[in-house]
């Protein structure tokens, strides 16, 4: 498809579900009906959408839920701290050996390793211990008539009328997070829809209740999203003395040998592979934390989500359940969270300075990453682009 086209489909989608305006003055109804009506061309009966929405109300929680913005940003510690726990590296061992043949199976069919797939299950639910009750086709209603986003709710409500009639559901038996990801793997409708697969052969999608179907929909989704068999997602690496701090970003991408050729091995003194594929350095808790090496499977498991760390902690917790070892490196003992007050307050700083151009979004992202560095360049600090205490205070000093 074309940029053009991509462009007049969005602009024509938006333009479909504009109904959520309408949902904010009692409107809701109005918006259903133009939710219903786009399900019918996708091959929905109007049976099945009058049966979703018979009765159907906002769900208020979902509403509060979706208005609430995190006042911190956990730090690298406190986030893969809290994700890759013994306990769930440990659960994760003993999921795998319990499923080893069908994992394998999946394995040849897909080429994706075992312990990938239990990294996800344990981030996700916990190993199906908590897969959310909140009701799908409410959920995205709500969020796809009484919120901003729209395009992206309205479809995902579509997607899950295409569920409930592919699969003879019913809206109640349809149970997920209050943003409508479903089951073991917490698939949004949509990837459902795409991805999905009936592994054990019944004729029936059952990603709650089916591990074959929801490990093949998840082997199925990540081959799909560009993960590939060789490399792993990312590896800790311990950098040479005078490393460059700048090449530490997502942005700078060298092939494996050429990391390799600049002294970075890996963490316990290893080599790194001799690859032509692309790589780059991270260093998610500053020059005093621990650096990874990410490979191209990194990309893929970021379109599974798109927070760094998120990525960070699926390859982590992989690898300690494949029998591999932790990360050797803890993460310094002072890096602390910003709000996301402090964060716009840095980039108003930054742009004051010259160094940031881009919006004042309280996030921290690769443009504001960028914009500290070059401020700790001219303060004389390490230039890793990581908002230590240090590089905060030297900032609001000016």
């Amino acid at each position: 498809m074309t940029p053009s086209a991509k462009l007049s489909l969005l602009a024509a989608t938006t333009a479909l579900f504009s109904t959520s305006a309408l949902a904010q003055d009692g409107g809701f109804r109005d918006c259903l009906q133009g939710i219903k009506t786009e399900s019918i061309r996708q091959g929905v009966p109007a049976a099945v959408a009058d049966r979703a929405f018979q009765g159907l109300t906002p769900d208020q929680k979902v509403v509060d839920l979706d208005g609430r913005q995190p006042e911190f940003s956990l730090t690298y510690g406190k986030y893969v701290g809290g994700t890759v726990t013994p306990d769930r590296i440990v659960k994760g061992q003993q999921r795998m050996a319990q499923h080893r043949a069908l994992l394998d199976a999946l394995q040849s069919e897909y080429g994706v390793p075992p312990q990938y797939i239990m990294a996800f299950w344990g981030i996700e639910t916990n190993y199906g211990g908590f897969m959310g009750d909140f009701r799908v086709v409410r959920s995205v209603a709500t969020l796809g008539c009484m919120t901003k986003r729209t395009a992206f709710f309205s479809n995902e409500t579509v997607q899950a009328l295409r569920i409930l009639n592919m699969n003879h559901m019913t809206s109640e038996q349809m149970r997920g997070s209050w943003a409508g990801a479903m089951g073991n793997m917490q698939f949004m409708p949509s990837t459902f829809t795409k991805w999905a697969v009936d592994r054990d052969g019944n004729g029936r999608i059952d990603i709650w209740n089916s591990l074959p179907d929801a490990f093949a929909s998840a082997s199925n989704f990540l081959r799909g999203i560009g993960f590939k068999p060789g490399l792993p997602s990312s590896e800790e690496v311990f950098l040479p003395k005078g490393f460059p701090l700048d090449q530490a970003d997502s942005t700078v991408e060298k092939p494996v040998k050429a990391w390799a050729a600049l002294g970075v091995k890996k963490a316990g003194g290893a080599a790194l592979p001799m690859s032509d594929e692309p790589a780059s350095i991270l260093l998610p808790a500053g020059f005093r934390g621990p650096a990874f090496i990410i490979y191209p499977n990194f990309k893929a498991v970021m379109n599974w989500n798109r927070s760094t760390l998120y990525a960070l902690s699926v390859g982590i917790l992989a690898r300690q359940i494949a029998g591999g070892p932790g990360v050797q490196q803890a993460p310094p003992a002072d890096d602390a969270p910003l709000s996301r007050d402090t964060v716009i307050d840095i980039q108003n700083r930054l742009a004051r300075l010259g160094l940031y151009k881009d919006d004042t979004d309280g996030l921290l992202g690769p443009k504001t990453r960028s914009a500290l560095r070059l401020f700790q360049q001219q303060q004389s600090l390490p230039p890793d682009g990581h908002p230590s205490a240090e590089t905060v205070r030297r900032l609001q000093s000016r």
